[in-house]
């Protein structure tokens, strides 16, 4: 189960990113959390399961599952709101990635600070990409190429199933552009190149072949008890929405 915890500006992309991901081995439920009733029709219509009640109290977040969440995402339409609800779910679970939403700059560094590992601005980014971030940890960035093709940076994760194969065995449909290893950049790696865990490889393709895999980046400890990991360095010229 995935818990979100909302709010009206982002609430509805986010919520329908992640319920339109499942019931793919990548993705588990998602409910929503808000104080206001009418959220409560919003996510009806999407057939996601809501609870009402303030995201920022200890007892509804328990009532909501955060033992059981894989991640959460915190996307209030205020800042100080988001930071308490970082707050209180960074108590409740010191090992569930949370995704945070910041409408000021300055609000980035305090969410960073009550426990968030991804803070994303709406000026930045979509309520789709925070749903991604929030399903897929080892996930660094997202660029949209074209329409149909997007850029994305993948970590791989300890013990996850991509680790120790070679490219040219996981790459499937999808174009890797490039591979940082430690403090080496290595464009169009060959189809020889054992992964390494920790590797960060550039990968190009349509949504489809790039879920595949991110499948295989997910590290075993992240599908099971929603661990998290740490933010990995970019990459010069890369970037997020």
């Amino acid at each position: 189960m995935i818990s979100q915890i909302g709010g009206r500006p982002i609430e509805p992309s986010g919520s329908g990113s992640l319920w339109e991901s499942g019931p793919s081995p990548g993705c588990r439920r998602c409910s929503v959390v808000d104080p206001l009733p009418e959220n409560g029709e919003l996510a009806e219509t999407l057939g996601v399961p809501f609870i009402e009640g303030d995201p920022a109290n200890d007892a509804v977040l328990i009532e909501a599952g955060i033992s059981r969440a894989r991640s959460i995402i915190a996307c209030a339409d205020s800042d100080p709101q988001n930071i308490f609800i970082t707050l209180t779910a960074r108590e409740l679970r010191a090992d569930i990635p949370i995704v945070a939403r910041a409408a000021l700059e300055d609000s980035e560094k305090k969410l960073k600070r009550a426990g968030a590992d991804r803070v994303i601005s709406p000026y930045k980014a979509s309520g789709t990409e925070m749903a991604r971030l929030a399903l897929h940890p080892q996930l660094r960035g997202v660029i949209d190429v074209d329409a149909e093709y997007r850029l994305e940076r993948l970590v791989v994760g300890e013990d996850c199933e991509g680790a120790g194969q070679m490219i040219g065995d996981i790459r499937g449909s999808a174009m890797i552009v490039g591979l940082r290893r430690g403090s080496e950049f290595h464009p169009q790696p060959p189809a020889d190149t054992k992964l390494q865990t920790g590797d960060v490889i550039n990968a190009m393709g349509t949504p489809t072949t790039l879920e595949r895999l991110e499948t295989l980046f997910d590290t075993p400890g992240e599908l099971a008890s929603g661990g998290r990991q740490d933010a990995g360095e970019r990459e010069p010229g890369a970037g997020n929405h």
